[in-house]
């Protein structure tokens, strides 16, 4: 009897079912599916990265051109408006 209960009990042997083995492959292949995936998403998320930066450059330099453009304006505007102060002032 007690050979009976030993059988039924935990045990090990030295075979691989090949349920295991077939669920190994599985997962190792979907797992390198899975890394392949990323991968590429991160590609694209680079890339995506980049061009924002590079536009965002584009428009730093234009802001800074607009904005000397107008300090130059601005000055010429106040050389005209304290010529006409001058010549308002300078003739009473």
């Amino acid at each position: 009897m007690s050979e009976v209960s030993d059988r039924r009990g935990w045990h090990i042997d030295k075979g691989i079912p090949i349920a295991v083995l077939v669920t190994v492959v599985l997962l190792a292949v979907s797992i390198a599916r899975d890394q392949s995936k990323q991968d590429e998403r991160l590609s694209l998320v680079e890339s995506s990265v980049q061009t924002l930066q590079q536009a965002r450059l584009n428009d730093q330099e234009r802001t800074e051109k607009t904005y000397n453009e107008l300090k130059v304006d601005i000055r010429r505007m106040n050389e005209k408006l304290d010529r006409l102060l001058e010549s308002q002032y300078g003739r009473n």
